[in-house]
């Protein structure tokens, strides 16, 4: 018969075996000195999606994304752990779905009386939620640093802007004031006086339109770009007619986005292609999906391509085209502002913009939205 410290020792054997077998918010693997799996707990099975029937056997490095696998990792940490009894890591790992968790790992040695290592025990943690934490809290970080600079910039520019009319209308009341008999110079000085006054309050309009596109997660929905890009042709019928203009328009996505500033967007591009054009605008409005292309951009978005055939400008200037009040062609009216709205607009979807262009030659805006935000 067994001695009760014989039972003792089985029963906290038992015990120890249905500890690891039920603690949930760990995956305790098995592995033999290949790296096969031998054993696992419920924990395993909860963070890895696989049932025990269908992982027993298989190599861990299974869970390992085809770049990591491509680089030997998990082998690499096999070897260190026999080097060094242990060996931790974090990372992506894979589960049975596909879907990624950001993992933490120990993996310590076993070994038998001799000291010859006979398997592992991998101890796998899921840490998705505080890496996500952490990612959201550097891009928070990052984003009210752009922000501040941004600010510091916009608040330089505009009071540069602003002050050029104002010095203007002080110059030409000087002038005035020294001609009051003459009726002729007095109405030119007063033309000039209005100019400036008039372009001063369009700078301020602009202004205000350019802090007024801040996104607001409940104005979001799904919009239909056709509905979008119909409506801002609506508006400018009278000029595509004057012009004898030609626009063309590919069938677009539905995305998700707020509608009032979509068509600001489009309202800016359809108008500057239509405006810095000297003969018949021709404007293209093409649009792909990235996941059928070859694209640097991501393939879960859509490439929106508004190009027309205007007079365009020197790609070395492509940056200083978003920035606030910087106009790269002279002789047509405006602030330098829509473009700088029209790239905040892309941005708070979640989006990218850039633009092609060459002298005379045409101008292409490339914009990059998710399919989902």
């Amino acid at each position: 018969m067994q001695s009760n410290e014989t039972k003792r020792t089985l029963l906290d054997d038992v015990r120890f075996q249905r500890m690891i077998e039920e603690v949930e918010d760990y995956a305790i693997i098995l592995l033999d000195t290949e790296g096969n799996i031998r054993n696992w707990n419920r924990g395993a099975e909860k963070i890895k999606g696989y049932r025990e029937d269908e992982i027993l056997g298989r190599n861990f490095s299974i869970f390992y994304p085809a770049q990591d696998r491509k680089d030997k990792l998990p082998f690499r940490l096999i070897a260190e752990t026999s080097a060094n009894g242990r060996a931790d890591h974090e990372g992506w790992r894979l589960r049975k779905d596909g879907s990624t968790f950001w993992a933490y790992v120990v993996i310590t040695a076993l070994h038998d009386e001799q000291g010859d290592i006979i398997g592992f025990t991998k101890v796998t943690r899921d840490l998705t939620e505080r890496k996500r934490a952490e990612e959201q809290k550097d891009r928070d970080a990052k984003s009210i640093a752009l922000q501040n600079k941004q600010l510091e910039e916009f608040a330089y520019v505009t009071s540069h802007d602003l002050q050029e009319p104002i010095r203007k209308i002080r110059a030409f009341i000087d002038l005035a004031r020294q001609d009051m008999d003459d009726r002729e110079s007095l109405e030119y000085y007063l033309e000039k006086i209005d100019s400036s006054a008039g372009r001063m309050i369009q700078l301020i309009k602009d202004i205000l339109a350019f802090s007024r596109i801040s996104p607001n997660q409940s104005q979001y929905a799904q919009v239909d770009l056709n509905q979008v890009v119909k409506d801002v042709l609506a508006e400018y019928e009278m000029v595509i007619s004057e012009k004898n203009a030609k626009i063309q328009v590919d069938t677009l996505p539905e995305i998700q986005g707020i509608y009032l500033h979509l068509q600001q967007l489009f309202r800016n591009l359809i108008s500057n292609a239509l405006k810095f054009n000297e003969d018949c605008p021709i404007v293209t409005i093409s649009f792909q999906d990235t996941a059928k292309v070859s694209s640097k951009f991501p393939d879960n978005g859509y490439l929106i391509n508004v190009s027309d055939n205007g007079i365009g400008f020197d790609q070395k200037y492509a940056e200083q085209a978003f920035q606030p009040f910087k106009r790269l062609t002279s002789g047509f009216p405006g602030s330098g502002i829509g473009l700088a709205l029209c790239k905040k607009i892309v941005v708070d979807h979640g989006g990218s913009i850039t633009v092609q262009s060459k002298p005379r030659k045409g101008t292409t805006f490339t914009l990059f939205f998710p399919k989902t935000k």
